[in-house]
């Protein structure tokens, strides 16, 4: 086992990789070209409105054929990369396969006050938007009550985007989640007849607004089956529409993570926010049970410096680090800070990726990434995650909450290397059918049945 080990980690036999922003210019130098894949349709739900319309438009591969098929689309979000995070890695996974099927592209965010611009897509950055800000902003609120202020100040930045960029389509992603006042001041301040649509990514945590499902929405989607069946239903027409990954990037062919060669085989990667529900600590004793069986191995967790929660993740990490030492591994445990483009080759230098949440996973990005990459996975029994794989067909599964679960299943994987291998290929092969472009095809028709029923 040590021998398969070191091969994995030597890394000479991997071919380099074309930088992030060039790979999909080297498949096709045109900006305009959206590949043709088979299409990740949304399970459409009948809720509210009657739906006949959002079934009429099914003939649209990208948008591109006919300029009058391509939108001017706003992209209203709490955070944008690079802030680490599932919801925005999808965003800019989205937002830039959206710019290369020709669409306009306007991100409007939370963050330090800026304007940038990545290849055709702008991204405007607001402090007002940040969770932390309209968390702030309504403490001590109920959660009927709408802070005045907030609304005004909101309404300003609304009105001001609207006005400038005269969007087709404003798509929130998360409206519900921190404060309703954002939402609130788009709909105030849409004099257009810009349909508005939401996408619910989240269900975990306490700033949750379920009320905001009920406003009129053109339309909403939902990440998972799991969310759909989570929340309250919805006043207007919805689908679930699961999320896809970028294949180009999540891949087995591709350089190692240089920072790994040094650590002690095997690597276990667990890249998640170093947040409670995430199953951090559960992890961390899953470990030292799997380091006594095996006497090597090393744990690897992310920094987290880059989200809202600094004090909860300080508070964590101070935890991890006095139980590591407490229990003899806190050399093999290390925290490293991951950004969006040292992600695929971090799982490529792993032995194995888990991800035990132990909350409800809204959906799940991280086990896809890992199968796309040929790195076996043991994922919790847990929400969204029981989509995208299958029980001891793409991975092991296991109870939320049991280190010694975990702790059993990785060492199953690392010990029979017939059963990594054919968990590998069929995860490989599942991962395949959460393609970003697919799911963009899939959010097209949607957008282009709502612009032909808005007019």
């Amino acid at each position: 086992m040590e021998e398969v080990w070191a091969k994995r980690s030597a890394g000479a036999l991997r071919s380099p990789r074309t930088p992030f922003v060039d790979r999909f210019r080297a498949a096709d130098d045109s900006p305009r070209a959206c590949p043709s894949v088979r299409d990740n349709e949304p399970r459409e739900h009948s809720l509210g409105r009657d739906r006949a319309g959002l079934q009429a438009s099914r003939a649209i591969l990208c948008l591109t054929a006919d300029d009058s098929a391509v939108a001017r689309l706003l992209i209203v979000a709490h955070a944008f990369p690079p802030t680490v995070g599932g919801v925005e890695t999808h965003l800019w996974d989205l937002s830039h396969q959206l710019s290369r099927c020709g669409h306009e592209v306007y991100c409007l965010v939370g963050g330090t006050e800026s304007l940038e611009y990545f290849d055709q897509i702008t991204v405007a950055r607001h402090p007002q938007l940040t969770a932390r800000n309209l968390v702030e902003q309504r403490v001590n609120m109920a959660e009927s009550e709408v802070n005045s202020h907030l609304l005004a100040s909101l309404s300003k930045i609304a009105a001001s985007t609207n006005e400038s960029f005269h969007p087709d389509i404003v798509h929130f992603h998360n409206a519900h989640h921190f404060a309703p006042e954002l939402a609130l001041a788009f709909f105030q301040s849409q004099r257009s007849s810009a349909p508005m649509i939401n996408s619910v990514h989240d269900r975990v945590g306490d700033k949750l607004y379920p009320k905001v499902l009920q406003y009129d929405w053109a339309h909403t989607i939902f990440a998972s089956e799991y969310l759909f069946r989570s929340f309250p239903t919805t006043a207007g027409p919805a689908s679930v529409l699961r999320l896809g990954i970028n294949l180009h990037s999540f891949s087995t062919a591709g350089d190692l993570d240089s920072r790994f060669a040094e650590f002690e085989r095997p690597i276990i990667f667990h890249p998640a926010r170093l947040l409670r529900w995430k199953g951090t600590a559960i992890g961390l004793e899953a470990f030292i049970k799997l380091r006594q069986q095996l006497k090597s191995g090393t744990l690897v967790l992310c920094e987290s410096g880059g989200i809202e929660s600094q004090a909860e993740v300080s508070q964590l990490r101070s935890e991890l680090e006095s139980r590591s030492k407490s229990a003899g591994v806190a050399d093999c445990v290390h925290f490293l800070d991951f950004d969006r483009l040292r992600m695929p080759a971090a799982y490529r230098a792993s032995e194995l990726v888990w991800y035990p949440t132990t909350d409800e996973e809204p959906f799940g990005l991280v086990p896809l990434e890992a199968m796309a990459s040929g790195i076996p996975v043991v994922v919790s029994d847990s929400g969204g995650m029981r989509e995208t794989g299958l029980p001891e067909v793409t991975g092991i599964v296991v109870a939320k909450d049991d280190s010694q679960a975990l702790a059993d299943a990785a060492l199953r994987l690392l010990s029979n290397e017939d059963l990594r291998a054919k968990l590998v290929d069929a995860g490989r092969h599942r991962s395949q059918a959460f393609d970003i472009r697919a799911y963009t095809n899939s959010l097209e028709r949607i957008y282009e049945s709502l612009r032909s029923l808005h007019g």
